[in-house]
């Protein structure tokens, strides 16, 4: 009964591999050369369709096919979001936080200037931004105001926090070194880790809601899905996820889970998971660093450009 059942999942995965083979992939490089503006960190895309990309040298948009150099360069973009109001904001290595309204000209945001370094950066549903950081925790932007949140205000696990996402409820969440934190302003936050939950470790890299209000949690050593009741875990040794270290999670128009790894890319159907690497695909690099899906494509960042694989 066994074997069957793991030819059956041969055959379906042989089905899956088989479609995305026939699919259309394509590959851009901002550099065709070894150089670090192909080294992607985070792809958005604006209120006129036109893509940006940020990366190890800066921020590049891309418009009639060519790549614009929007800002200076040689500048390790950490995070980048644009918002509903089609506002740019950018965190830097090592440096603040920064925001542009028309792409060309960029203001330092002062009441951030405390920021060591800006590891995430988004919106909740009711416009409000939120920005990740190194060492000073969580900062919102909302009427015009900014508020600084440490650890023991929002029970965070620590000061470093890593990633954050909202759901469709306003709950917000944070990842940490030390745990996962749920916060709503109702009802308090909350925080999760290896002691009290089913989290694989404490080390929080990536945090993605998804359409139906599970929480994917990515971590150095295995992935968690938690619907705000139960958990179910993804482990590299117990599952057919190809690595534990979990860099981006994404969704895409059919409701599949994406994750990016350092061992290829990764869709979830909800039944069985499929990996594409440099050796099964068109995959231009197996160390995927950020992820997103627009329309019918899906937009893989990595360490050396990006694939696009339009959804059969």
């Amino acid at each position: 009964m066994r074997t069957n059942k793991k030819i059956i999942i041969i055959l379906f995965l042989g089905v899956i591999l088989s479609a995305f083979s026939q699919s259309k992939w394509t590959t851009y490089r901002i550099s065709n050369s070894f150089s670090p503006k192909n080294d992607i960190s985070a792809i958005r895309f604006d209120k006129n369709e036109n893509m940006w990309v940020a990366t190890w040298n800066g921020l590049y948009k891309l418009v009639d096919n060519k790549w614009q150099t929007v800002g200076p360069e040689n500048i390790y973009i950490q995070s980048f979001y644009i918002d509903n109001q089609d506002v740019k904001w950018v965190g830097i290595l090592g440096a603040r936080l920064y925001m542009s309204e028309d792409g060309m000209l960029w203001n330092p945001v002062k009441e951030v200037s405390l920021a060591s370094s800006i590891n995430a950066i988004t919106a909740d549903k009711t416009g409000t931004i939120w920005v990740g950081d190194w060492l000073q925790g969580v900062f919102s932007y909302k009427n015009k105001t900014w508020t600084n949140y440490k650890s023991d205000q929002l029970k965070l696990g620590d000061n470093s926090v890593t990633s954050i996402s909202c759901d469709s409820k306003n709950n917000m969440w944070f990842g940490s070194y030390h745990g996962l934190t749920g916060y709503n302003p109702l009802s308090g936050s909350k925080i999760y880790n290896t002691e009290n939950s089913k989290l694989p470790v404490n080390d929080v890299y990536s945090l993605y809601s998804d359409s139906k209000d599970n929480l994917w949690i990515g971590t150095i050593n295995g992935l968690a899905e938690f619907n705000g009741k139960d958990w179910s875990i993804f482990k590299r040794e117990t599952s057919d996820i190809p690595s534990g270290l979990i860099f981006c999670i994404t969704e895409d128009q059919r409701g599949y889970i994406w994750i990016g790894t350092d061992k290829g890319v990764s869709f979830f159907n909800g039944k069985i998971w499929t990996t594409f690497n440099v050796e099964n695909s068109q995959l231009i690099d197996n160390r995927v660093q950020t992820i997103t899906a627009h329309n019918s494509k899906v937009f893989i960042g990595t360490s050396k450009g990006i694939s696009v694989v339009e959804l059969p």
